[in-house]
């Protein structure tokens, strides 16, 4: 370098004569002898506690790498990655957010400011020297590049915690696999509920190493890092599977994924929402298969083991045919015992969401996250499940079979439903589910069979419960406390309207005759729905509401009872929703109602609503009384009336009218309606016309709505 005492020539020329004077000056001064030996650099000063303290960019950069990470100790792994995520995910963007203003910060403050050198006594050109120098300097510290670095850093990846400062990788590549220690490659296999035996021999690590690879991404990542969130990417289009399909391996392990989008259903007030459902389960089995053994070792096995669900053993029992192949017939089948956890989504949504599902759109799932934006009536359930149970299948020379699962769940679950357009119900608490699975026909079960296949499901869920306003900053400030520490308002603050326990008792049953054919399957079915949910307020007060859908039919039943634990009076109301009716049936209720409009005709089907109160039903009953008594005369419609309060004769199962006559509470009523569907449209037209107050319309409230 050419100059003098760092500066160069050009440089010199340029300064002011007393400055260039100075400099020439110092450099003609004789320089120091060197020191011999340089003394050891002091220890580094501890980083301060706070990152507004730092007086040196390594000061900053160091106390902002010591910050308290994200809290995670209070979530459970085995929690639903969206459960997890949910609350985790704040939690890591306030993180950030607040290394993000504390680099920041630090570097505005240490920064050389250009008024500080123009302020300290030198003259223009020196201190614009100066100051360049410094500026120089400051951004060449590779401590300063530091904190620029974190900037960028939690501004591009405010979702992340970097992974140095865990010193856990948060994405796991399965090619990587092989090279994890054989105790990370149990503790990952213990978080997916599987265990190897202390004393493994070589083939069960080596099938723990090849179970590991065969998992997604995702699922590896959870399985290797159980505190960091993951999130699962996965295809909905149409019937589609997620990324998690069946893999099995000789540990006997195995990993499922499941998808469903029901069809649309019509509720309360004409409300039309689907279900998506989705779940990921891990679970371990042990097991034998049989192949051309005697039945009779095969189910006494499975029968020794507790492996035969009551269902299949009244099945068997009542079957000559079974018990003929249970003496000794050429059979095969399998018992397998398993357990494992389950991570399960459930979301009712709008069929224009469900449309977009079907398609593929994951972003149509409703977002907890952001519920202004959900749908008034949608709702979010996410469950965290250990799980136990059986498998049971046998099959006489692939001519007939009968198979079985039990499945036990408990866990804990966490929701959010939209009640009104600024009002949410949030609801967390443990959830226990059992789990039953009949198949019995011709062909062999799993494989290629045609038959009836029964599922049902039970679920009680204990749950605290909180009605949360969303219109008020207290009830913004309520819901970002619960879905950041999955704290449920227990009494009523600003911004809270109720708070309490609830009770849900869910059933689910499911009839299906049909094909199967490996993966293509074909059939016919139906199914129903019972769900009684209870609402226990801080107040005392009580709601419920049972609510039961079949064959696309809904019958909703709600009441009340006070603090003093006594039925509010007249709070009872109690809902039909007829969906797709036909337009004839649809004629004769709608004149029921409406007099005025009889025999009007409906173009295509249309959807009907009853609504009554328990005075509406017993009303209905009087009406029913005085058709029945008038129709064909009084003497005769009389005598016929007296008969049926007598017990002598029977109500005509096709006669709505007459089943009604006879009711003794309004629960009979309206047992009566609901069984009889749109069969009793007939019927109503006749309370209508032959009641004492002819042509008038009947008790309720009814509604009609195109079904196009």
């Amino acid at each position: 370098m050419s100059g003098v005492s760092g500066v160069n020539w050009q440089m010199l020329r340029n300064l002011p004569p007393e400055d260039r004077q100075a400099i020439l000056d110092a450099a003609a001064k004789p320089q120091a002898a060197p020191t011999p030996e340089a003394a050891p650099a002091p220890p580094p000063t501890p980083a301060p506690a706070k990152p507004a303290d730092a007086k040196t960019p390594e000061e900053a950069v160091n106390s902002i790498h010591n910050l308290p990470l994200p809290k995670n100790d209070d979530l459970s792994s085995s929690m639903p990655s969206t459960v997890y995520q949910s609350i985790y995910g704040p939690r890591v963007t306030e993180f950030n957010n607040t290394r993000r203003t504390e680099a920041q910060a630090a570097l505005d403050r240490m920064e050389p400011k250009w008024q500080d050198f123009r302020d300290s006594g030198l003259n223009g050109a020196t201190a614009s020297y100066e100051y360049q120098q410094s500026s120089d300097s400051f951004n060449s510290n590779p401590y300063v590049k530091e904190l620029q670095r974190i900037v960028g850093e939690a501004t591009d990846k405010p979702t992340q915690v970097p992974a140095y400062l865990t010193a856990q990788k948060t994405a796991a590549d399965p090619a990587e696999v092989s090279a994890l220690p054989p105790q990370t490659m149990r503790t990952a296999l213990d978080t997916l509920g599987v265990q190897l035996p202390v004393n493994a021999t070589p083939e069960q690590i080596a099938s723990g190493y090849e179970l590991l690879k065969l998992m997604p991404p995702d699922v590896l990542s959870y399985a290797i890092n159980p505190g960091t969130a993951v999130s699962y990417q996965m295809p909905v289009a149409g019937v589609g599977t997620p990324s998690f399909i069946p893999a099995r391996v000789n540990a006997g392990v195995t990993v499922e994924g499941k998808v469903e989008l029901s069809d649309v259903q019509t509720g309360v007030d004409f409300q039309r929402t689907q279900q998506f459902k989705a779940s990921v389960q891990v679970q371990a089995e042990a097991g034998a298969d049989v192949g051309k053994t005697p039945l009779q070792k095969l189910y006494g096995i499975a029968d020794m083991l507790g492996r035969v669900p009551p269902n299949v053993k009244e099945l068997v029992d009542s079957s000559k045919l079974l018990k003929n192949v249970v003496k000794g017939l050429p059979v095969s089948g399998h018992i397998t015992g398993f357990e494992g956890s389950r991570l399960s989504y459930e979301a009712t949504v709008t069929p224009q969401q469900g449309a977009r599902l079907a398609d593929g759109d994951a972003t149509a799932m409703p977002n907890p996250l952001d519920p202004v934006a959900m749908p008034e009536g949608t709702s979010v359930l996410m469950r965290g499940q250990n799980l136990t149970g059986s498998d049971f299948a046998l099959n006489y020379k692939s001519i007939v079979g009968i198979g079985g699962t039990h499945t036990e769940l408990d866990g804990a679950g966490f929701g959010v439903r939209k009640v009104e357009p600024n009002v949410v119900e949030v609801y967390a608490g443990p959830m226990q589910t059992v789990e039953n699975a009949t198949m019995f026909g011709l062909g062999k079960v799993g494989s290629y069979s045609i038959g009836l296949s029964v599922e049902t499901s039970s679920e009680t869920r204990q749950l605290q419960t909180a009605r949360i306003d969303l219109s008020t900053q207290e009830g913004r400030d309520a819901y970002q406390a619960f879905m950041s520490g999955g704290k449920v308002p227990d009494w009523n603050p600003p911004g809270v309207q109720r708070s309490g326990t609830t009770e849900v008792f869910n059933a689910e049953h499911a009839a299906r005759l049909g094909i199967d054919l490996g993966p293509l399957s074909v059939g016919v079915g139906n199914s129903s729905q019972l769900t009684i949910t209870r609402n226990v307020w801080q107040d005392g007060t009580v709601d419920q509401t049972n609510s039961y859908q079949s064959m696309g039919q809904t019958t909703d039943i709600q009441f009340q009872v006070g603090a003093d634990g006594k039925p509010v009076e007249n709070s009872t109301q109690w809902t039909l929703v007829l969906p797709n009716t036909s337009d004839a049936a649809a004629s004769y209720f709608n004149s029921s109602y409406h007099p005025s409009e009889l025999n009007k005709q409906f173009d295509g089907n249309q959807h009907l609503q009853f609504k009554f109160t328990d005075s509406d039903l017993m009303s209905l009953r009087d009406r029913a009384r005085e058709s029945v008594g008038n129709l064909g005369g009084e003497e005769h419609g009389g005598q016929r009336l007296r008969d049926l309060d007598s017990g002598q004769v029977t109500p005509n199962p096709t006669e709505l009218a007459q089943k009604i006559a006879i009711a003794k509470t309004p629960d009979d009523v309206f047992a009566a309606i609901s069984r009889s569907g749109q069969a009793g449209c007939e019927d109503f037209v006749s309370m209508m016309m032959w009641g004492d107050d002819r042509n008038t319309a009947l008790p309720g409230n009814f509604q009609i709505k195109d079904a196009g």
